[in-house]
């Protein structure tokens, strides 16, 4: 995130926690707040601190069966909605939103069927892979089994030693590679 004269480094941190978990982080007073998070990131990001407002969000996956019913489409979250962990929801949005004025504008009737079935098509497969993916990246880094720990962080070691590949996942996540 761009800094600012008081904060020159900001990060946006998504944490995901059990109900209950989360409630009490919520409620935490401001100091123990940022030494819960700073031990939970460790030591590699310098110290934390909360700058802005604290939200809690039940999460939950959505993905519509249809994108599309007569002379209407879904777009964006009323689409599809994806864990934040990987921020990939407004991308997703956006190309749904760029297909979709794309198919407009080279039929004569922006609202038939076939359009906007074409448009399903079209949009599907990125929404369900990225569905996959954001679960997946939940599932595997609030996953606190040793051989798990392990594995993931000799995968992120990789990842930060290979350039090529770490410039590869960042592409993708700003959708370049799509």
């Amino acid at each position: 995130m761009t800094g600012t004269g008081e904060a020159i480094h900001l990060s946006g941190i998504v944490l995901t926690e059990s109900h209950d978990v989360a409630d009490q982080l919520t409620r935490m007073e401001i100091t123990g707040f940022n030494r819960e998070v700073g031990s939970r990131l460790g030591d590699h990001v310098g110290g934390v601190r909360l700058i802005g407002q604290r939200w809690s969000y039940r999460l939950s996956a959505l993905h519509a069966h249809r994108y599309f019913a007569p002379r209407l489409a879904l777009v964006g979250d009323s689409a599809h909605s994806v864990h934040p962990i990987a921020g990939q929801g407004l991308n997703l949005g956006l190309r749904d939103a760029a297909t979709l004025a794309e198919l407009i504008d080279a039929n004569d009737d922006p609202g038939s069927l076939r359009l906007l079935a074409a448009y399903q098509t079209a949009r599907r497969p990125d929404n369900l892979l990225m569905l996959a993916a954001t679960d997946s990246l939940n599932r595997l880094f609030s996953n606190n089994l040793q051989p798990v720990r392990v594995a993931r962080d000799l995968g992120l070691a990789a990842v930060e030693r290979m350039p090529w590949l770490k410039h590869l996942f960042m592409r993708t996540a700003m959708g370049l590679n799509a």
